[in-house]
């Protein structure tokens, strides 16, 4: 059961791809041909991108390092702002250790890399087999296919056990934490009861869980409750931290294994030392304002209550995405126009697990206020009564 991306699983080739021309932006709006506009879109969940704490962080970060460190870390390109978020983002997952990439695809393009390398000392031997949940973001099936010889959908508890068993190497289970689209969290928990103690690797890709998902917003094992050596997560500081760059966090061995064995680690300018300084910001105040990531959570809930009285399709997750489909597909660009027209942008896009008219992706983030919401829906109220 060889896994690919037909079917309208995959961004769609076919498909012309258009790109807005964004003039200028805030956590709540972007200009557009000099017209500004209320903005539901984008993964900046929790609006730091604007912060001002972490815009001063950047700059400041650029006056000490300037705008890139220019080469490899492992050569000259290494600077403290790169160590310290690693020791900051692996202490906030509850974790031994990180590394960091210049970004979240090539994070999990790193950590592959490194599943086809002999560790010293290893015995465990490589990963034949990669096991991908279908919905899985199409840069983690090219991770684990650079990672695995044989690459395989996930599909019930009776098939997947069987197919581990048959395998006479480890196993690496690829999923993200969350997916937004569809609204479904992955099953961490049942995932990690496939896998046999020194059997294989969870590799948890949680770029949308970090910052929305568990009490504190830690992510996907903190909304699982789970901790465990089997588990490798990889991420990016691009969403819900306002920021940019990826991560791979887990067992110290582990994420030294990567460091040692990864070229698409070693062979990469780093993420630039402005915008370390500005992610440790961001992901500072993720971990200590615990009452604004609470007025967060609120809002959220209100967000979805409102949306779902207006009948859309809801999830019973709750997260800040809310996707959905209308038939017959004119009514989509419909519904997009009557909201432009009266200053809110609701994005109507083509992407993976869409169909192909698109869907809309409508995002609430941490800066919107009780009147946008209230424009909101007054806007999607008037689309959908359009005849």
């Amino acid at each position: 059961m060889s896994l690919s991306r037909d079917g309208g699983r995959g961004i769609q080739a076919a498909q012309p791809r258009s790109r807005l021309g964004v003039q200028a932006s805030t956590s709540r709006t972007i200009t557009l041909g000099g017209r500004e506009l209320l903005f539901f879109g984008g993964c900046g969940y929790l609006a730091l991108a604007h912060h001002p704490r972490v815009v001063a962080a950047l700059v400041s970060g650029a006056e000490r390092h300037g705008v890139s460190s220019g080469a490899s870390r492992e050569t000259t390109g290494n600077v403290d702002e790169h160590e310290a978020l690693e020791r900051e983002i692996a202490a906030a997952l509850e974790l031994e250790s990180a590394l960091l990439a210049p970004e979240g695809a090539c994070a999990n393009l790193a950590l592959a890399e490194s599943l086809t390398a002999s560790r010293p000392g290893a015995t465990e031997g490589a990963f034949p087999l990669a096991l991908v949940d279908r919905e899985a973001h199409p840069t983690v099936l090219h991770a684990a296919r650079l990672g695995s010889a044989r690459v395989e959908e996930l599909a019930d508890e009776p098939s997947d056990r069987a197919r581990i068993a048959a395998v006479g190497g480890r196993v690496a289970i690829w999923t993200d934490g969350v997916f937004p689209s569809s609204g479904r969290a992955a099953n961490l928990r049942h995932l990690l009861s496939l896998l046999e103690p020194g059997r294989g690797l969870l590799i948890v890709d949680d770029c949308h869980g970090l910052g929305v998902l568990g009490r504190r917003g830690r992510g996907s094992l903190e909304a699982a409750g789970i901790s465990d050596p089997r588990i490798v997560v990889t991420g990016t500081l691009s969403k819900a931290l306002g920021t940019y760059g990826g991560f791979i966090a887990g067992g110290a061995e582990r994420v030294a294994h990567v460091r040692a064995s990864s070229e698409i680690y070693a062979g990469t300018t780093p993420l630039a030392p402005p915008l370390a300084a500005a992610a440790r910001t961001a992901l500072g105040i993720l971990v200590a304002d615990t009452q604004r990531f609470a007025a967060y959570q609120n809002a959220l809930r209100e967000f979805r209550r409102q949306l779902r009285a207006l009948s859309l399709p809801m999830h019973a997750l709750e997260f800040p995405v809310v996707a959905f489909e209308l038939d017959p597909p004119e009514r989509m660009t419909r519904l997009r126009d009557f909201a432009l027209d009266r200053g809110v942008y609701l994005p109507l896009i083509h992407y993976s697990g869409g169909g192909p008219n698109g869907f809309f992706r409508i995002v609430w983030n941490a800066a919107h206020t009780a009147q946008d919401l209230e424009r909101l829906t007054d806007a999607i109220r008037g689309g959908l009564q359009r005849p």
